[in-house]
This record gives C-alpha cells, sequence and structure tokens, in this order.
C-alpha cells in the first residue's frame, strides 16, 4: 500500500515480503541497503511460481497471485489471503504472467496451450475451500472458472512474458521447447520463431529508440541471441548456460546481466 520498493520472495511453504531501504555511503564502499521483514503468510500448499499487478485495476497498490503445484492460484492482498482457485483441468504447473491491460493470468497448461484467465472471473468463481462439496452446492455457491481464451502451441512451456509500450497495446511472449511466440493479447499470433537448438531462458524488452521490441534468448550450446520480431539481430558464444537473463542501463551503456548455473554475474 505505499511507495517504497520492496522484495517478495517466495519460498516452498512461505511468502516473504521485505521492504528496502538504502543509505548514502560516506565511505568507498558505497551506498548501504536495507531489508526489513514487513510481513510473511504461511501457505498450506506448496508453491511453485508466482506474479504480481494491480490485479482487478485497484491502484496504487499491488497483489500477489501464487500458484501451487496442485494447481491452485492463491491471491494475497498485502497482509491478508484474499481467495483461492483451482485451475480447470490441471495436472502440472506451467509459468504464470499477469497482463494488466487486459486484468488476466496467462499460463500454458499441461494440455500444451497458452490459457488466460480473467481476474474478476477468477474473484466470482465458486471458492477453492468448497471444492469437495456435490455438483449441486457448487452451482448454488459461485460460478465456473472459465477460460477467456486458449492457443495450443503444441509444446511445454519454459516461460511466459508481457511487453508493452503503452497501455494501448501489449504482447504475450512465449518461449517453447523449439519455438518462440509473440501473441496479440486475445490470444492470436504476431509471429512465432523455430529454434534450431534448446533454449535456456529468455527476455523481450522494449527498444524506445527504435520503436520495437527486441528479445534475448540463450540456450544450452553456451550462445546468447538478440532478435527483433524474428530477424538475428546479434549473437555471443559464452562460457557457460545462463538460467537467467536481464538488461541494465549502467553508466549510459547497455549490459547484458547473465546468471549461469555457477550462480555468477556476468555482463556482456
Amino acid at each position: 500500500g505505499t511507495e517504497m520498493l520492496h522484495l517478495a520472495v517466495l519460498h516452498s511453504r512461505k511468502l516473504c515480503v521485505y521492504s528496502v531501504s538504502g543509505t548514502l555511503g560516506n565511505v568507498e564502499h558505497g551506498n548501504q541497503y536495507q531489508m526489513k521483514l514487513m510481513y510473511e503468510h504461511n501457505l498450506q500448499r506448496t508453491a511453485c511460481n508466482m506474479t504480481y499487478g494491480s490485479f482487478g485495476g485497484i491502484k496504487g497498490r499491488d497483489l500477489i497471485c501464487i500458484q501451487s503445484m496442485d494447481g491452485m492460484l492463491m491471491v494475497f492482498e498485502q497482509e491478508s489471503y484474499a481467495f483461492g482457485r483451482f485451475l480447470p483441468g490441471f495436472l502440472l504447473p506451467g509459468p504464470l504472467a499477469y497482463s494488466s491491460r487486459t486484468d488476466s493470468f496467462i499460463t500454458v497448461s499441461s494440455c500444451r496451450q497458452v490459457e488466460s484467465y480473467k481476474y474478476q472471473v477468477l474473484a466470482f468463481a465458486t471458492d477453492a475451500d468448497k471444492r469437495q462439496e456435490t455438483e449441486q452446492q457448487k452451482l448454488g455457491s459461485g460460478k465456473r472458472l472459465v477460460v477467456d481464451w486458449t492457443l495450443n502451441i503444441g509444446e511445454q512451456a519454459f516461460d511466459i512474458c508481457i511487453v508493452s509500450f503503452n497501455q494501448s497495446a501489449s504482447s504475450v511472449f512465449v518461449l517453447g521447447e523449439r519455438n518462440f511466440f509473440c501473441l496479440k493479447d486475445n490470444g492470436q499470433i504476431r509471429f512465432m520463431k523455430k529454434l534450431d537448438w534448446s533454449p535456456s531462458c529468455f527476455l523481450p524488452y522494449c527498444s524506445v529508440s527504435e520503436g520495437t521490441i527486441n528479445t534475448l534468448i540463450a540456450n544450452h550450446n553456451n550462445m546468447l541471441h538478440i532478435y527483433q520480431d524474428v530477424t538475428l539481430k546479434w549473437a555471443t558464444q559464452l562460457p557457460h548456460i545462463p538460467v537467467a537473463v536481464r538488461v541494465g542501463c549502467l553508466q549510459f551503456s547497455l549490459w547484458k546481466d547473465l546468471l549461469p548455473r555457477s550462480s555468477t554475474l556476468e555482463k556482456c
């Protein structure tokens, strides 16, 4: 509920939220940063991943959604647990992302299809705690959880990222086992690129100067590629297989931060 910087850390059975504050340093060691635990939630189910955003169009604060290993989406509003909903036809958890423009959660199911669920549909669906009730009781206690749209991509997905220049348009990027997809926010395909290698991680990011969206894709051949749509713009050989990649602007230079399996941070 504040504009301060906070850090949410997801453990297998716990969610911790910390405040992060900085102090200007007077010595050569530089600035100092401190973390303070604000609140935590003990989870009743084993967590898989999470996403955050202004669910329901709430202004001034972010809510957190956690996907459990048994297919339940749990929504937390700061110190309070809001509700939980089971995804229909669930088998194994997939990547999870939130689109603020459509107010939707997007995931990839075990049926190898991208699925989008509106937050309002989740909020008014039958509560997960009543899952064991009879069908007649379910019909009287709430609405069924209905998917907004689906797209069959024919493969499992490693990650989902949602990128937008403004609120008028956004793109849903999905990294699959052998392809990466760019979708409109209604599930239609903008473009897709077939990959000749096995990807390890990716990151779409906006190029403000060029007015385009570039995509970093690392693979298990120790390579890093940069694509502009489906066109390869740059590639480099790495000494490791990255498991995460981010872009940062440091002293007006563009750096790619790479986290390899050895857990050391490198830039190229």
